[in-house]
């Protein structure tokens, strides 16, 4: 075994102590993070089980709430000012699970953490366990401290596949009347305010027809047509965002985008197709409303497509003999929204961005991305909101997955500097 300290070490390579990495204080909490694969879609309760015996070390109890079967859970914790009030404060935001890792080539377990020099590599380091594993290193102080408001740490369950469990969060706070006055959600931005994004929104559309042999069309209703003048409709919609707006010019792309990515229908050539499938995809500009936007499809859906349904429906029940009207019953049309991830559109003269720069030390003016998060939902739920977190959005997701050890420094620094206004 070698006596050699890490100053000589470094002098016999041809560099100095200063050249070592100095591994961050919160790596351990991440390294047991990572440890946990709370893949989308699974279980997360590993992650919040760890993070609720951490908090309840210090004294503090959280809320849970669950998915349908409650097999993944968020996870919302206070810890009150010092005479009691958990009004106002900062809520520190992130979710717990990660994006699968199926498909991809890593070099080494990606739910083991590797440190190689000055990065640190696994599943979620960057997007987003490092940010996780820093605020519960920051607990102790948080625990010592006296604080002049509340602090909130919230962990949801199922960010990656639409943001669907930090809506259950937000609601039950709404109703134990908990009101922050600032959240922080801590996607990777390389710790960059970000005071804008995109709403990102996914549906569902199925079409049912009626089948018959194909030499018989009229006799039967096509679905797979239906989802055609759909598909139209959805292409209109987008060169017209494209052409006219609304616009933004400060997103990459500077106006509403949309597409139909999905379709599945019909059994074969020969056969009317009775049944199609759709998924589509929004990315809306924040001043754009979910409700808006899902209005003009289920008004094209409903009012116009599903009519022309119901009466080719009613000419194929006269071509064939029938007037029964079962075949207009049969056919029909479903949407579903499965996932509504509303746009953040926090002002740049708002009074979080004034305090993002001053716990930071920065005067830079914020930036808007294309990325969606949960901070337009902690918008919706009145709560003024920004993004801000540790590693860069372009690791994420990748194999090899990898954040530089400064920036979770940074992240540690920052947290500091968020205590100390908390206890001021």
């Amino acid at each position: 075994m070698s006596t050699e300290d890490p100053a000589q070490s470094a002098a016999h390579a041809g560099g100095t102590a200063s050249d070592i990495p100095v591994e961050p204080q919160s790596l351990e909490w991440m390294r047991r993070l990572v440890a946990i694969p709370s893949i989308s879609g699974t279980s997360n309760l590993g992650v919040i089980e760890l993070i609720e015996a951490e908090f309840a070390r210090y004294g503090y109890a959280g809320q849970r709430t669950y998915n349908a079967d409650q097999t993944r859970a968020n996870l919302w914790v206070t810890v009150p000012a010092a005479d009691g009030s958990t009004e106002g404060g900062i809520v520190i935001s992130g979710h717990t699970d990660v994006v699968p890792v199926e498909g991809q080539t890593w070099d080494s377990d990606p739910f083991t953490l590797r440190v190689e020099g000055s990065r640190a590599y696994g599943r979620g380091v960057c997007d987003m366990k490092g940010f996780l594993g820093v605020a519960l290193w920051l607990l102790p102080q948080v625990a010592r401290a006296q604080l002049r408001v509340p602090l909130h740490f919230a962990f949801s369950y199922d960010e990656e596949i639409g943001c669907v469990g930090a809506p259950t969060m937000l609601k039950d706070v709404v109703n134990r009347d908990i009101r922050p006055q600032f959240a922080i959600v801590g996607e990777p931005s390389s710790m960059r305010v970000i005071s804008a994004h995109k709403g990102a929104h996914r549906g569902r559309v199925e079409i049912t027809g009626t089948a018959k042999h194909a030499s018989l069309a009229p006799h039967g209703v096509s679905a797979v047509n239906a989802a055609g003048e759909f598909i139209t409709f959805f292409s209109r919609l987008a060169d017209t965002w494209q052409s006219e707006g609304p616009f933004d010019d400060a997103f990459m792309v500077p106006y509403a985008t949309g597409g139909v990515n999905f379709v599945r229908g019909g059994l074969q050539y020969n056969i009317v197709a009775e049944y199609a499938e759709l998924e589509y995809d929004l990315r809306t500009l924040p001043s754009m409303t979910t409700e808006s936007v899902v209005e003009l499809i289920e008004n094209e859906l409903f009012d116009k497509i599903l009519p022309n349904l119901k009466a080719r429906a009613q000419k194929a029940e006269e071509l064939s003999g029938a007037h029964s009207g079962v075949l207009q019953e049969r056919v029909q049309i479903k949407h579903e929204l499965l996932a509504a991830v509303p746009g953040l559109g926090t002002a740049d003269d708002a009074p979080i961005i004034a305090l993002m720069n001053e716990l930071l030390g920065t005067s830079e003016a914020p930036e808007k991305v294309t990325y969606g998060t949960e901070a337009g939902q902690f918008q919706r739920a009145g709560v003024e909101s920004v993004v801000c977190g540790p590693g860069d959005i372009a690791q994420a997701h990748s194999a090899n997955e990898w954040i530089e050890l400064e920036q979770l420094r940074e992240c540690e620094r920052f947290f500091e500097a968020i205590l100390r206004w908390a206890s001021q």
